[in-house]
């Protein structure tokens, strides 16, 4: 099996489990913070949104990933996050929504990279992802860290455990 085919197997496992972590939690129970410091599920489920704009990057994929004045953090904003007009912030449904409006362009995107292009290097402040694939193979770590928080929140808010399938 090939490494493109195990990151692309990740990256469904992660639109599955994206719907599913958020499935039944309203608006108005993505916008508690369980815990302070804690981020809340809006947030969370934007950033993850966020994040998948480095993927579509990798793919080559010309989505706009909206909101990322609200959601970008970290070593991945860009010079574009931080000179993002102000937007309204989104609903958590209207979130779902977008993610699952790109993803299939997203994942065409991913599965036309070339084989030979995933060992290319990348810049990248980790030291241990310096190619393509080790970058890819980060995001998917970092998306599927990030669903498991919300999965922890699911069930602070009273929510069923997420579901797998």
């Amino acid at each position: 099996m090939s490494a493109k085919t195990v990151l692309l197997a990740q990256y469904d496992l992660h639109n599955v489990l994206f719907n599913n972590v958020t499935a039944d939690i309203s608006d108005a129970e993505s916008n508690k913070q369980v815990a302070d410091p804690m981020n809340n599920v809006k947030w969370l489920a934007g950033h993850l949104l966020w994040a998948q704009r480095n993927l579509a990057r990798i793919g080559g994929a010309a989505v706009t990933i909206p909101w990322v004045d609200h959601f970008s953090a970290g070593p991945g904003q860009t010079e574009e996050d931080r000179n993002a007009p102000k937007s309204e912030l989104p609903t958590l449904e209207m979130i779902r929504n977008k993610w699952n409006e790109l993803a299939p362009a997203i994942r065409a995107g991913l599965e036309n990279v070339p084989e030979e292009a995933l060992n290319s290097p990348v810049d990248f402040p980790l030291p241990f992802f310096k190619t393509v694939a080790g970058l890819w193979a980060f995001i998917n770590h970092h998306q599927a860290y990030t669903i498991g928080q919300i999965g922890i929140l699911r069930r602070g808010l009273g929510k069923e455990a997420m579901k797998y399938s």
